[in-house]
């Protein structure tokens, strides 16, 4: 996150220091006076649309958030995520640079934080109610969407004879590919990967995945193409109890039973139940736990 400059470099230090102690005022005046040095910092400038923002300036904290924008259009830190939460508005998915950035930082650490520390369960409540509901059923092609670093490839890798992931993040490719679990590993758009896949898939697995998308109707209609009939489609979400979907500040949607059924009008549901695959701070996060079929039941 240097900006080049030694002294700007410094002003900001103290102004994490001063975020720290929770002075959000003074460390945006410090981070304002790091950017005098440093104007086209665009991590700079983020920190300082935060500070503002946690120091109640909200005007000034759009304005530099925009400002940002332009010296970063890709959007890496998520800007517009922030700017949407700040006019209450819920944005239709998360900038695609920002998710990789995410979880390309995340991925050394990503197994031993979500299973040790925020009781991670879903790719083994996705594999008991995939067993539950077709049992003894074995899967010829079986596609892990946001695989991660493989804790759902591990879960499914016995019941299926080809496995393949996709992850937007090539950081946690990496880290899956270090497993030896899959068969294929592709880092992209998950929707993009389906529209060229060359397989026809008779299983599509998602653990925590569909959070950070809000509109799921682009992704349902390419897992409707890139499947066979009787195809299994099983995901977990994060539980809306209003109407359609809302992105909460943690940067994760959630999403009603009501909606999940909307967009997954061309298959038949075979599952949508309450369930908890992991906590955060202590609590237990509410969520729900999905299984459609494509065209008639053949399990």
């Amino acid at each position: 996150m240097s900006s080049g400059n030694l002294n700007a470099d410094r002003r900001f230090d103290y102004a994490r220091a001063l975020r720290s102690a929770g002075d959000h005022a003074g460390a945006a005046d410090l981070i304002a006076q790091a950017l005098e040095l440093a104007p086209a910092w665009p991590e700079g400038t983020f920190a300082h649309a935060e500070a503002l923002a946690d120091a109640g300036a909200q005007g000034d904290a759009i304005t530099a958030y925009r400002r940002y924008l332009a010296l970063d259009p890709a959007d890496s830190m998520g800007a517009a995520v922030k700017l949407a939460l700040l006019a209450a508005q819920t944005p239709a998915t998360l900038p695609e640079a920002y998710v990789r950035r995410l979880f390309d930082d995340y991925a050394p650490r990503f197994d031993a934080s979500l299973v040790d520390k925020l009781a991670y369960r879903g790719p083994q409540k996705l594999r008991a109610a995939v067993d539950a509901l077709a049992p003894g059923r074995r899967f010829a092609a079986t596609l892990d969407l946001g695989c991660g670093t493989g804790l759902s490839g591990a879960a499914f890798r016995d019941a299926t004879d080809w496995l393949e992931g996709v992850d937007l993040s090539s950081g946690m490719v990496e880290q899956a590919r270090r497993k030896a679990i899959y068969d294929a590993l592709a880092a992209g758009d998950m929707s993009a990967h389906l529209a060229v896949a060359t397989r026809r898939f008779d299983l599509v697995i998602a653990a925590d995945v569909v959070v950070y998308l809000g509109d799921l109707a682009r992704l349902m209609g390419a897992i409707h193409r890139a499947t066979m009939p009787g195809a299994l489609i099983a995901f977990t979400a994060q539980r809306h109890e209003g109407s359609g979907y809302v992105l909460g500040a943690e940067h994760r949607y959630r999403h009603s039973a009501a909606y999940i059924r909307d967009v997954a009008a061309d298959f038949e549901v075979l599952q949508l139940t309450d369930d908890v695959f992991r906590q955060e701070k202590g609590a237990d996060v509410p969520g729900v736990l999905v299984v459609v079929q494509r065209g008639k039941p053949k399990i």
